[in-house]
This record gives C-alpha cells, structure tokens and sequence, in this order.
C-alpha cells in the first residue's frame, strides 16, 4: 500500500497569508469586501490555485468560484469551502481557512487517488460578512439555495450607497442571472472554520 500524502500544516499556513495580500490591513489584517478590486484580485488567485491543483474551475452568476473534482459515478457533489469575503477589517484565517482546505484537500485527493466515485467541489463563496451590503449576509449560499429573488439585487443597498445589482455589474455580473446560481445537485456541505471563540486559544490549541 502506498503511503498517503500528509497535508502539511505549514503548506496550509502560507496560502492563508498569500491570500490575505489581498485586501491587507495591518499585520494580520483583512479588509476584502464583495465585489470590491480586492475581492476580485482574491477569487482569481484561488481559481489559479484550484486550476494548477487539477480542479475544473467554475464561476456562477454570483461570483462563487468553485474548484471541482469529477466523480466516475452520477450522484449529488460533496462539497467543502466557506466565504472569501471579510470584515472590514477582518482576519485572515476567517472564511479563507475553509476555502483553502477544502482546495488543498481536493488536491491532495486527486493526487493520492485519482478520479473520485463521487464528485467532490471546493468552493470559494463569494459573500458571508454582510460587510458591504448591511442586509445581503450570506449573499453566496443564499443563492446557491435559491433565496434570493429576482428583485433583491436591486433593493440590496450598500453602506456606501450604490446597489448591489450595480456592484455585480461593475466586476461583468449579470444580477437578471441570480436565479441560475441555484444548485440542487448538493449532497453534502463541510465547512472548516476558525473557532469563533475564546476556548482552543485559552487552551493553546
């Protein structure tokens, strides 16, 4: 039997930081709000990643990137990710974390094992803080779940004023299309997450 690929956390730790070049704040600071040139800058950075991996990549009409692993057998995807977007500002762990396991994990896989029975996605979704839009809070699933109607995009203000239709529009999104992000072919969804807590840190852990 071969011996399996460790992920190392080391690995893990430098694309945390690469990514968080992106919208840096301070010194271990983020500030990447959907939609914004700091935002953009990031889901092509993953997307580069995901492709030099051997994923198949794919934007949907929201800006969700996802990284996909093709299965040998017909059946609803596993998928595993989180939110690329952050607080303003946020921390670097938060939300990248999930996106970047979840593509290091494909990866490693695929090298591993090959093509999967079933397929397996990581994804990197495109809005969760709320930080932009005060009411569009978890913008990428939401969508991915089909709540999101067709007229929010254009009743969705910023802090700052413009909309969101106006801001999707502003990056070559089409928010008429919002209704197609709807997926039903999910069976399964694994987020790692940074603990949003004081209890592994008090720990040393």
């Amino acid at each position: 039997m071969s011996t399996l690929i460790e992920i190392d956390p080391e690995m893990v730790r430098r694309y945390v930081y690469s990514l968080a070049e992106y919208g840096r704040v301070g010194e271990s600071g983020v500030t990447r709000l959907v939609y914004s040139p700091e935002w953009v800058a990031a889901t092509d950075q993953y997307a580069a990643w995901c492709e030099e991996g051997g994923l198949d990549v794919r934007r949907d009409v929201v800006g969700n990137v996802w990284g996909i692993l093709k299965g040998t057998e017909d059946g609803k995807s596993i998928v595993s990710g989180s939110h690329i977007d952050s607080q303003a500002p946020g921390g670097r762990y938060d939300g990248a974390l999930g996106t970047l396991s979840a593509m290091i994990a494909l990866k490693v896989l695929k090298a591993q094992f090959g093509q999967p029975k079933r397929t397996l996605e990581a994804v990197a979704l495109c809005e969760e803080e709320s930080s932009r839009f005060p009411s569009a809070n978890y913008w990428g699933s939401r969508a991915i779940t089909g709540r999101i109607g067709s007229d929010i995009p254009d009743k969705t203000i910023a802090f700052t004023g413009e909309t969101m239709s106006e801001a999707m529009r502003a990056i070559g999104l089409d928010p008429a299309r919002i209704l197609e992000a709807r997926r039903d072919d999910i069976d399964s969804f694994i987020e790692v997450h940074i603990e949003q807590g004081p209890v592994l840190e008090a720990a040393d852990q």
